[in-house]
């Protein structure tokens, strides 16, 4: 268990892991999503089928006939992934365009969930059961063993007492992952797993694509479900621009709220963004140390991202005890930072 509050912060990167795409693959796949064409005004040619479905169930709930703008949205969107740093940075520079936002989110909420049914972390056949060795190599594994180092079986409440995420990420990994390896390793039933992770404080500052079964019943969404182009509208909601995440009040204080109280402040997988950094900056916070990964960063890149992370955690530059950024993976990164990050020094 984690000695001093500790908040994990985890980017894309982090999810590639386990097999889910970043940065331009992630782009491509939902402009191919939304790149949505037709032979003859109604036999598509390309585009993803079920965010095709959706833009006409849309249509149809709403008594509209004309797609056009939709289609033309989706088009205008794949255009310009070739020349986005991301999904979100697009859908922000255009955020006053409704229907823009609209079909972004269904090409995102589309491409996620595909992503989750090819992870690593897919459940077998039966929606039970994953395969923990799939993920040995991940961050999933050196996180879980500093979770649960010295942990009895017995005495499981509070496993999750000094530690928090804020996942940018629009998967459900997270948490997917913590309900079936608490059940697997310490032999209890998901009920009983489900109800610890209930006790983890997690936010998705962006969103995701709808919660887990275990975590709401009504209205859930499966781990990397294959779902009706009915219900992707529904799931599209979930998902949050940068503009809908500043006005979401209470969202951005329990955020910034865990970042206040951290004593370890632990980066993974995280490309430094602007847009996000902002999000995570605070008026003011105690000591604290930082960790992070700053795979294939530049040297002047990381110099600067460096001053960034100090003037994010509040004005006061004493308060960050030190930065210590390292060009590694997220799972040899926990491996060769694993006392640092768990024990006072």
């Amino acid at each position: 268990m984690f000695e001093r509050r500790t908040v994990f912060i985890v980017g894309a990167g982090a999810s590639r892991e386990i097999n889910f795409p970043m940065g331009a693959e992630l782009t491509g796949i939902i402009a191919n999503k939304v790149r949505i064409g037709f032979r003859d005004g109604w036999e598509p040619t390309s585009g993803d089928q079920r965010v095709i479905s959706a833009i006409r169930h849309h249509l149809n709930q709403k008594g509209e006939r004309d797609g056009n703008p939709y289609y033309r949205a989706g088009r205008d969107i794949a255009s310009g992934m070739a020349q986005a740093i991301s999904i979100d940075n697009y859908l922000h520079a255009h955020a006053e365009e409704e229907i823009i936002t609209w079909v972004g989110k269904l090409g995102i909420a589309a491409s996620i969930l595909e992503a989750e049914q090819r992870s690593k972390l897919a459940p077998n056949r039966d929606r039970e059961t994953v395969d923990l060795s799939a993920v040995s190599n991940s961050w999933y594994t050196p996180f879980f063993q500093m979770l649960t180092e010295g942990v009895q079986r017995t005495a499981l409440d509070g496993i999750f007492d000094n530690m928090a995420f804020i996942t940018f990420n629009y998967d459900r990994c997270i948490e997917h992952y913590l309900m079936h390896a608490l059940a697997n390793y310490f032999r209890i039933d998901h009920q009983e797993a489900q109800a610890l992770v209930h006790q983890l404080r997690i936010e998705h500052p962006y969103g995701q694509v709808g919660h887990l079964p275990w975590q709401k019943p009504s209205g859930s969404t499966a781990f990397g479900k294959d779902v009706h182009s009915s219900e992707l509208p529904e799931i599209a909601t979930q998902i949050r621009t940068f503009t809908e995440r500043i006005e979401d009040g209470d969202m951005l204080a329990r955020t910034r709220r865990l970042i206040s109280e951290a004593e370890v402040v632990v980066y993974l997988g995280f490309s430094y963004g602007d847009m996000n950094m902002e999000l995570l900056s605070v008026d003011q916070a105690g000591e604290r140390s930082i960790f992070g990964t700053s795979l294939g960063i530049s040297a002047p890149n990381k110099k600067v991202i460096e001053r960034d992370i100090v003037n994010s955690m509040g004005p006061d530059p004493h308060a960050v005890k030190s930065v210590e950024l390292a060009d590694m993976t997220c799972a040899d990164f926990l491996r060769a930072y694993w006392k640092p990050i768990m024990r006072w020094m």
